[in-house]
């Protein structure tokens, strides 16, 4: 997702298509409106709902890479500010994204609260959640990161002589993770002893950190010539947590029908599914795969994808309505067949990433075409 991960040299199609499935997935969790009720809905929305810790773990494999003074900038300059940026533009193109001005008149006669905006980005996002830039909440939970840089860049040395205190930190926040889990859920009431997380936020630490052991991991895998069991592994873990992940949240809807945390992003579930997805497709080779690499070519705009995807849907949903599906499915009596629910994501997901990837481009390019002119 981050801007700041494209280093100046040959991109790997692998992490460029990983990017692109986890754009793809939160774009997914943001269009759909099938909502949890039966197995199938479930299901659908499990597996729809990691993209973030993907893009958090991918985020890793560079993130301890440069000095602090460089990542801030980095940061700064291709992460927080163009976030910032789109969020006061869809604060004052609200009103035409909901159709009830025209674009013109939102510049003639703007409605934005400038006071809130300014409170909203001063409390690191805490505002915006209710508003059409309620996904930019990641752009300061990153930046959070950032300036704790200082905190976990010593434990990374070229001799890697802090590696298991790494792997403690990381154990002791998934750790913590799973408490917080049970917690969310309500399932702690059914252990006999009742144990609050010591801390709420960290995941995103762990995955970052997760994302630099991988990266570290990388050049010995790709030698291996047991990629063949790495694969298969991968794969059967995957698979088992997926579905332990299903059947719990399964039960979890039997004692409480509104408590949906196992579909989260941040749970324990979750880190343990990227990371297997991640080892499952970083274990072939895509060079020389030219429709992987076509795919992958994405990769590079997978941040302004993000910026831009959720203004972009909510335009085609004001103006289409919320049921919207181009005239291809016929919705009448609402989402009541399988092929309903599958159509719905295959005509949504696709419309809001290819319209976000155009304007993606051209900003992109824009962007270098007047660096180089700079020059």
């Amino acid at each position: 997702m981050t801007a700041s991960d494209g280093v100046k040299k040959e991109r790997d199609p692998g992490i460029d298509l990983i990017r692109v499935i986890a754009c793809l997935i939160v774009i997914g969790t943001h269009v759909d409106v099938m909502g949890t009720g039966d197995s199938t809905k479930l299901l659908i929305r499990l597996l729809l709902s990691d993209g973030v810790t993907l893009f958090f773990v991918i985020s890793g494999f560079f993130f301890f890479k440069k000095g602090f003074k460089e990542t801030l900038k980095r940061s700064l300059t291709n992460i927080v500010f163009p976030g910032i940026v789109v969020m006061f533009l869809t604060y004052l193109f609200a009103p035409f994204i909901k159709c009830d001005k025209s674009f013109i008149q939102c510049l003639t006669a703007p409605e934005i609260d400038f006071c809130g905006f300014i409170t909203d980005v001063f409390s690191w996002g805490g505002g915006i959640r209710e508003s059409l830039a309620s996904h930019l909440w990641y752009i300061f939970t990153y930046l959070q990161l950032v300036l704790a840089y200082p905190l976990l860049k010593p434990l990374y040395t070229k001799d890697d002589r802090y590696r298991k205190y790494r792997w403690y930190i990381m154990a002791f926040i998934f750790a913590n993770q799973i408490i917080m889990d049970l917690n969310m859920t309500g399932l702690i009431s059914l252990l006999p002893i009742q144990i609050s997380p010591f801390m709420l936020y960290t995941t995103p630490a762990m995955l970052l950190m997760a994302g630099a052991e991988l990266s570290m991991m990388m050049p010995r895998l790709k030698k291996s010539s047991r990629l063949k069991e790495v694969r298969i592994c991968a794969l059967i873990v995957f698979a088992a947590t997926l579905a332990f992940r299903f059947m719990l949240q399964k039960e979890v809807f039997r004692l409480n029908s509104t408590q949906d945390f196992y579909i989260y992003w941040n749970c324990a579930f979750a880190t343990v599914e990227s990371i297997a997805f991640i080892l499952f497709v970083l274990s072939f080779d895509f060079r020389g795969n030219r429709p992987v690499q076509t795919l992958a070519r994405a990769g590079k705009y997978t941040f302004f994808i993000y910026l831009l995807h959720y203004g972009i849907y909510h335009m085609i949903f004001f103006r289409m309505g919320p049921d919207w599906s181009l005239g291809i499915s016929d919705l009448t009596n609402g989402y009541d067949t399988l092929l309903k629910e599958i159509l719905h994501l295959l005509i949504r997901i696709p419309t809001v990433f290819f319209l976000s990837l155009a304007v993606s481009v051209v900003i992109v390019r824009f962007g270098e075409l007047f660096r180089n002119r700079k020059k």
